[in-house]
């Protein structure tokens, strides 16, 4: 599958137990919050960590965010910003926030 179709392709999202649909050209937050989803955020830039989750289950790719909030450690285990967060494919993740 090409990136554009990758990107254009809707994944359920599942947050804390609330499945949501997303593309993959769209973050989890984005996903969220227009879905009515309660999910805390801040900057929605990857600078404030707030969006803090982990994720559990899929595939995912990141986009630019602070190391200070979010170490190359945390993102080995697991861990993302909402707000940099495009899913490859459904996903299931637990709010963590700061």
């Amino acid at each position: 599958m090409d990136i554009v179709t990758k990107r254009q392709t809707m994944y359920q999202v599942t947050i804390d137990g609330e499945a949501v649909f997303c593309s993959g050209d769209s973050s989890v937050l984005d996903a969220a919050r227009k879905n009515f989803v309660r999910f805390p955020y801040g900057c929605c830039a990857g600078g404030c960590g707030m969006c803090k989750m982990k994720i559990t289950a899929g595939d995912y790719e990141f986009g630019v965010s602070s190391k200070a909030v979010l170490t190359d450690s945390e993102r080995e285990k697991g861990y993302a910003l909402a707000c940099k967060t495009y899913p490859l494919s459904d996903l299931t993740v637990k709010i963590v926030g700061i």
